[in-house]
């Protein structure tokens, strides 16, 4: 539209009109007022040439107009609004740390930051994950991290520490180099998924590199090895495993002095029966198995027999 109207008031300009008279011509015709022709229109170029701006001025304030009752029906001026506060509350961060994705791992690292009451801001390019971090509660931003005006917007020369928890290690050794770039103290905590990008983490500015697949294959040897209670490991409060007890269960038996019993329902009963046939199934499977391969070795050995002692 804006180009529409800067286009007419040239037209109008260069048909002999002054400024003022091209601007208000363009005014009154563009929004449909019926006021008189500020000069008189003979040439037929210029005729046509206003026809033409009224068609084209017309669909764009149409198009204008619906845009905006668009975004009022959407709620897209909303978002912009909550963008802003966004924006400022990320603006007024110090001595905080960045979340450079929100995927599984970014989620339990914002979650564990919290709970030890550390500031903290997201940094994501999936706009659903961070309208999700949003909703979690955590201040976040929609941006690409290898971009350091992005980096700059979520407070990277204020923050205490950086931590890129992508998947993909290439993305975090860029990432990693782009904020030891811009800031040469800040702490930096890179995610690796292969042993041999550890080295090249470190030699991009990563002041820890940490790699999620050897912590957990050490947690389970460690639980293989020795006796840990299970209620003491720090990732129990993490575990998503269904159960039949009422979360306030241990509440209740407190409270009572009695074991609260699990809550039955149909579907749960046939879900456990199903469970228990299957079970007896494999324990059947299992003992057959074991039976042919001893009836199998037994006839090895008392074939290797007869050939070692044809006499006997």
């Amino acid at each position: 539209m804006l180009m529409t109207c800067l286009i007419a008031t040239l037209g109008y300009r260069l048909a002999g009109w002054d400024w003022i008279d091209s601007i208000y011509m363009v005014t009154i015709t563009i929004f449909g007022v019926g006021y008189g022709e500020v000069n008189s229109i003979d040439e037929t170029w210029l005729k046509v040439f206003t026809i033409v701006i009224i068609f084209a001025g017309c669909s764009s304030l149409i198009y204008v107009i619906g845009g905006i009752v668009q975004m009022l029906t959407e709620g897209e001026i909303e978002r912009m609004l909550g963008n802003r506060v966004q924006t400022r509350e990320i603006d007024q961060l110090s001595d905080h740390t960045i979340i450079c994705g929100y995927g599984r791992v970014g989620q339990m690292l914002a979650e564990e930051l919290q709970l030890q009451g550390e500031s903290l801001v997201v940094l994501d390019r999936n706009p659903d994950r961070v309208q999700l971090a949003i909703d979690d509660g955590f201040p976040a931003m929609v941006g690409d991290a290898v971009g350091d005006d992005t980096l700059q917007q979520v407070g990277l020369l204020r923050a205490r520490a950086f931590a890129t928890v992508l998947p993909d290690d290439a993305t975090n050794v860029f990432i990693t180099l782009t904020a030891r770039d811009l800031n040469e103290s800040i702490r930096i905590i890179a995610r690796a998924e292969s042993p041999c990008t550890e080295r090249k983490l470190m030699r991009s500015g990563a002041t820890n590199v940490v790699m999620p697949a050897a912590i957990g294959a050490m947690r389970i040897a460690q639980l293989a090895m020795a006796d840990v209670e299970d209620s003491s490991l720090p990732e129990q409060r993490y575990r998503m495993l269904a159960t039949d007890i009422r979360p306030n269960a241990e509440t209740e038996e407190s409270r009572v002095g009695k074991p609260v019993p699990p809550i039955a329902t149909p579907h749960a009963d046939a879900e456990h029966d199903v469970v228990l046939d299957e079970v007896k199934q494999l324990g059947d499977m299992a003992t057959d198995l074991t039976r042919t391969v001893a009836k199998r070795h037994l006839d090895h050995v008392i074939e290797r027999e007869k050939q070692e002692h044809p006499q006997q």
